[in-house]
């Protein structure tokens, strides 16, 4: 992310390449980076005559090398953004030739979409020796917060920390959908620039699905903030998870983090015993480590008593999301 804050920051500059690889799996970056750019660069004069947009599906490199190569008309530049470059997999030692000897009044971006560009190829080679190579890979949903913070810095918005994560656990990681998100709260709040938990509620309310096993393994972290949103998407959707279902999960999960605990060799033994996929050891054994046997016990008997009252046993009725957050309270206090 440094790489790409140093080339943002040199474009802001007038500072630019005659070469841009731009590849990986995050299209936010990509785009981004393009339209800061195209702003940049591209005038309501200039458009028509020194700015072009070619595909990778429907160009060659021939034709780009010739666009490249012919003089702008209005602008100090002709902009080229070569978008779904991926596409093109003939000609690039020739592109790679011409990125060793570039025109200086031409900007070529190339887009290579989905996946990042093969370092052993010539044209990477050359980019990185003549123009500037940019990888952009899917964040981490650890940092999806943080980039929450300093996209908002730069739209002259506050926001905390924990309504950073209050953020992403209710949009999820599509970074688009967190600018779109933020974009409508800076409409939205008008003159206030602080960012509220009420604010993102009632701005987004839940753009991710969330289901039994997500809440299941935020139970499991003792992540009481994510957990308590969770119950809430899954209380405004009753339909789609009964609150019996919910229930069910939580102590099925209590019950395999118990036999867990009696396990000498958890790596070896749960994945047939308990019938999990070994993918998920790391999740049972924080779970065990953050829930002694005595505090699964207690869970099971806190789940087996709220099961009875949805049976009208000692209650005369029940709110879904009243008892999953009574629920949720009682365990993550053990």
């Amino acid at each position: 992310m440094n790489d790409y804050k140093l080339a943002i920051s040199d474009i802001e500059k007038g500072v630019f390449h005659s070469f841009y690889l731009l590849s990986g799996t995050e299209e936010f970056f990509i785009k981004r980076l393009v339209k800061l750019l195209v702003d940049k660069i591209v005038t309501e004069e200039s458009k028509n005559f020194d700015y072009f947009v070619l595909y990778g599906k429907e160009t060659t490199v021939n034709n780009l090398i010739e666009v490249a190569r012919r003089f702008p008309l209005v602008s100090k530049y002709n902009l080229i953004i070569v978008k779904e470059a991926q596409y093109i997999d003939k000609g690039l030692d020739d592109l790679a030739k011409y990125v060793e000897n570039s025109s200086q009044r031409s900007i070529i971006v190339f887009c290579y979409m989905n996946k990042v560009f093969d370092k052993r190829k010539k044209l990477y080679k050359s980019a990185f020796k003549y123009g500037k190579i940019l990888e952009f890979k899917k964040l981490y949903e650890y940092q999806l917060p943080q980039f929450i913070s300093e996209l908002s810095n730069s739209m002259s918005l506050v926001i905390s920390p924990s309504n950073s994560k209050f953020l992403a656990d209710s949009v999820g990681s599509d970074l688009s959908v967190i600018e779109k998100g933020l974009n409508k709260i800076k409409l939205a709040i008008k003159e206030k620039k602080e960012i509220t938990a009420d604010i993102i509620e009632s701005q987004i309310g839940f753009s991710k699905d969330f289901n039994n096993f997500e809440l299941q393994n935020e139970i499991g972290l003792k992540n009481f903030s994510k957990a308590f949103h969770i119950i809430r998407y899954l209380s405004n959707n009753s339909k789609k998870y009964p609150i019996v279902l919910t229930l069910s999960v939580m102590h099925s999960f209590f019950q395999k983090v118990l036999i867990f605990h009696c396990f000498n060799n958890p790596l070896k033994e749960a994945p047939s015993k308990l019938s999990i996929n070994p993918f998920f050891i790391k999740q049972y054994t924080i779970a065990s480590n953050n829930y002694s046997i005595k505090q699964c016990e207690d869970a099971l008997s806190i789940i087996y008593e709220s099961d009875l009252k949805i049976k009208g046993i000692n209650s005369s009725g029940f709110n879904h999301y009243e008892l999953l957050k009574e629920v949720l309270l009682k365990i993550m206090s053990l």
